[in-house]
C-alpha cells in the first residue's frame, strides 16, 4: 500500500530519543560511522518510496471507517519520520544526497501509482464478491509484479 511501514516503525521515536538525550553522540554516529548513516540512508529510501496519498486510497477502498484513525496516525509518523531525517541530516528535503535515486523515483511513480490504484479496486472487488476467480487472481498478480518491480522491493 506504499506505506513501506515494516521499514520505519519505530526509527522516528529512537531517533527522537536520541536527539532528545544526546545530540551530539547522534550526530558523531551519523557523520563517523558508516553503518548507521547506511541505516540513514536506506531509510530514506523506503521513506521516499512512501506516498500517503496512495495509502490514503487503499484506505478508503478497503478499510472499515473507524479504523481510519489508525491510518492517519501512521501517515503524519511517516510524514513526521522525514521531517526528523531531513533535519538530522542537514537536509531541505528527502533524497537530497542522492539526485538520482530521487530522480528515479519521480520516473517510476507515474507507471507505479495507476497500479496501485488499480490493485485497491481489484482487492475491493475481491471482498465484495468474496470470490477470487481466475481473472481477478491473474490481474491481482499483475499488479503486484508489476508495483514490485516498478518500486524496485515489494512495494
Amino acid at each position: 500500500v506504499r506505506l513501506n511501514m515494516p521499514s520505519w516503525l519505530g526509527a522516528r521515536q529512537a531517533l527522537e530519543h536520541g536527539l532528545a538525550t544526546n545530540p551530539e553522540l547522534l550526530q558523531d554516529m551519523v557523520e563517523n560511522w558508516t553503518f548507521f548513516s547506511s541505516f540513514l540512508d536506506l531509510l530514506e529510501m523506503v521513506l521516499g518510496k512512501a506516498d500517503g496519498s496512495i495509502t490514503a486510497y487503499y484506505e478508503q477502498q478497503l478499510v472499515p471507517p473507524e479504523l481510519h484513525e489508525l491510518g492517519e496516525d501512521l501517515r503524519e509518523d511517516l510524514k513526521a519520520s522525514e521531517v526528523l531525517l531531513n533535519q538530522i541530516k542537514k537536509q531541505q528535503v528527502l533524497l537530497e544526497s542522492d539526485p538520482l535515486l530521487a530522480q528515479s523515483i519521480l520516473v517510476r511513480n507515474p507507471y507505479t501509482d495507476p497500479l496501485n490504484y488499480l490493485q485497491a479496486e481489484l482487492l475491493k472487488r475481491a471482498r465484495k464478491t468474496g470470490n477470487l476467480d481466475s481473472q481477478l487472481e491473474r490481474a491481482l498478480k499483475v499488479t503486484m509484479a508489476g508495483i514490485s518491480a516498478g518500486m524496485r522491493n515489494t512495494g
